[in-house]
Parts: structure tokens; C-alpha cells; sequence
């Protein structure tokens, strides 16, 4: 099987703060360009790891271009809710949030927590599920939305929207490290959130961030950093790696950072 996963995506119609080019036009670009690499990859799903939009209720340019990007993959598309994705990072709002009616119109499909999604090809069977935000997840420290258990399956794959990192970057945010959850029997965790990503690698376990297609903070780090998707060939011998966009423009010509963040 196939994959491609990407994430942050944070769709909107304005200029968020730390930008001067057109950002809608941008992430326009980005997911052409994602439509068209699954073609060419001969991709089987694709998984949005969270924040699609960067409101709840997000303006129409905003959906319809989502709703175009679903369409033209032509795929099943699985996805985690993120904090943007939900009012006020309450999980209990996802139904009344544009992510949740898009669910609800079968445009894609949401894991939810605690579900397992197989998929099979006869002799080999993976296993997806997943982990929505919610407001004090990582403060809370609830080792279910990390630590999956492997069932029926050859391999399990989990993606969670929260604060996973491989080290903490600020004591004033919290966060889970993937020391603390190596003890997932997943056998890859693929993460979000986390806008500048990440490689870790723990024994034989994989967890994986491609970082945020969207490129918004004022850390110096985004204005070298490539976005990037992650595409995985999940079989006996998996194997996987990150594509960097060609859309992506060097960061100095689309960033608009006055104050530079050094912290990261």
C-alpha cells in the first residue's frame, strides 16, 4: 500500500501575520503539486495529520478549495482534527466545525479515537488509526492517544495531532516526549502539530512529523526550512521518505518575520 501523509495545512483566504506573499495562491500551489505527486506515486490513501483550515469555520474560498483538493485526488482521505480544526480546542465541537460536516458528507473520513481502519491485500494487513487534538492533551499526559496496540494486523501506523517531540523546546509549553510513548506498539506514529518536524527512529519504531505544509511562525528555522510531504510504501519490508515541494518558495521571499524567534 501506498501512502502519502502531510499536515498543517491551515487553509485560508487571508495573509496570516508572518507572511507578504499570497498565501492562498501558496497553498493553492502546494496542493496541486500533492495532487499531482500522488498521481505519479500511484498513492493508495492519502492522511491529513491535522489543522486543515486554520478556523473552524472557515470562509467559503477557503472549503471550496479543500473540497477541490479531495476531488481531484481521487483517494481515500483519512484525517485527525487539530486545534484550529476545532472551537475553542474543544473535541466535543468537531460535529459542528467544517472538518466534522466534511465527514459527514463522506469528503473524507476522521479517525476517530480508539478506531482501528485495516487494510489488507490478501497476505500482508495494516492497520491505521488516530488521535484527535483537544484542548490539555499533552498537559494531561493520557498515554492512549500515543500508545496504540497492534491487532489482526502486520503493521499499525497511528497519527495524533498534539505536542509529540523528540525534545521539549520550552518549559512554558507542554509537551510529550516520544521517549515517554516508545512503547507503542505502532509501528510508525506520525506526527503534527509540531510546525518544524521531525525524524526519530527507536528501535525498530518510526515517528514521523514532514512538518507543516504551511509555513507561519517567526522562527528562524522556517525561513530555511522546505515544506514537505511523506510518502510510505507500507508492506513486509516498509520503506519511506520526505518530499520537498517544488512550489515552496524560499522562505526570504515569502516570510515576513520583523522580529526573528531564536528559541527554535
Amino acid at each position: 500500500m501506498r501512502m502519502v501523509y502531510l499536515s498543517d495545512t491551515h487553509i485560508q483566504n487571508g495573509r496570516p501575520d508572518n507572511r507578504k506573499d499570497n498565501f492562498f495562491e501558496a497553498i493553492f500551489k502546494k496542493l496541486s503539486e500533492v495532487v499531482d505527486l500522488c498521481r505519479q506515486l500511484n498513492v493508495d490513501i492519502l492522511i491529513h495529520g491535522g489543522d486543515v483550515f486554520d478556523n473552524p469555520h472557515p470562509d467559503q474560498r477557503s472549503l471550496e478549495l479543500f473540497q477541490w483538493f479531495v476531488r481531484e485526488l481521487s483517494l481515500p482521505v483519512y484525517c485527525v482534527a487539530g486545534n484550529h480544526d476545532l472551537v475553542e480546542q474543544r473535541l466535543e465541537s468537531l460535529e459542528e466545525t467544517a472538518l466534522g460536516r466534511l465527514s459527514g458528507d463522506l469528503a473524507i473520513k476522521l479517525l476517530q479515537p480508539g478506531e482501528k481502519v485495516y487494510f489488507h491485500n490478501g497476505t500482508f494487513v495494516v492497520q491505521l488509526s488516530g488521535q484527535h487534538f483537544y484542548g490539555g492533551m499533552d498537559k494531561q499526559k493520557r498515554s492512549s492517544d500515543y500508545v496504540v496496540e497492534k491487532k489482526h494486523c502486520d503493521l499499525a501506523v497511528h497519527v495524533v495531532h498534539g505536542m509529540l517531540l523528540p525534545r521539549a523546546f520550552s518549559d512554558r509549553v507542554y509537551c510529550t516526549l516520544i521517549s515517554e510513548v516508545a512503547g507503542t506498539e505502532a509501528d510508525f506514529t506520525l506526527g503534527a502539530h509540531a510546525h518544524l518536524g521531525y525524524h526519530e527512529i527507536v528501535g525498530n519504531k518510526f515517528f514521523l512529523n514532514p512538518g507543516a505544509l504551511a509555513r507561519l511562525t517567526n522562527l528562524r528555522k522556517e525561513l530555511v526550512r522546505r515544506p514537505q510531504i511523506l510518502y510510505m510504501e507500507l508492506a513486509a519490508k516498509p520503506a519511506y521518505r520526505f518530499i520537498a515541494l517544488k512550489s515552496a518558495r524560499p522562505g526570504e521571499e515569502v516570510m515576513n518575520i520583523k522580529e526573528i524567534n531564536e528559541n527554535c
